[in-house]
């Protein structure tokens, strides 16, 4: 039930923008050691890889962050906006996580998420699977993050 709460706050907290790929960020890194926050999140069609929206993260869930420590703890703290019109804190979360780099995937609790994109400064992953645009083809919701 905990692993569901926290994926649907991760998935919350999102604002729609436009996707932007940085070609200039070709250094790749092995780790993901390190405090990452919510930067936006971007739905990509399953039926064609088309993007079918982007959405930046609202100003309240930016203060969220998601620390990869060495020791594969991932401490997440995440944030999110209230309907009147507050920011709330859920708290932190720590649970284990593993990376695989050339595998292109995270497991945090025992989950595993696709990496999409990974550089110094940027994390990408696919966090769920939904049918964004109502075609009856789950399309893929990636986060992404950055350091």
């Amino acid at each position: 039930m905990k692993k569901e709460i926290f994926l649907a706050i991760l998935a919350i907290g999102f604002v729609f923008n436009s996707c932007k790929n940085d070609d200039s960020e070709e250094d790749n890194t092995e780790t993901i050691v390190g405090i990452w926050k919510p930067i936006k999140e971007i739905a990509i069609s399953g039926s064609n890889g088309n993007t079918i929206s982007t959405q930046n993260s609202s100003t309240c869930y930016k203060k969220s962050t998601f620390d990869f420590k060495s020791n594969n703890t991932l401490a997440s703290t995440i944030f999110d906006d209230q309907e009147d019109g507050s920011c709330k804190s859920y708290g932190t979360e720590n649970r284990p996580y593993s990376y695989d780099f050339n595998g292109k995937k995270i497991i945090i609790d025992n989950e595993q998420f696709e990496v999409i994109s990974h550089t110094k400064n940027e994390l990408q992953f696919v966090a769920n699977y939904d049918d964004e645009n109502n075609d009856g083809i789950e399309d893929k919701i990636i986060i992404v993050l950055n350091k």
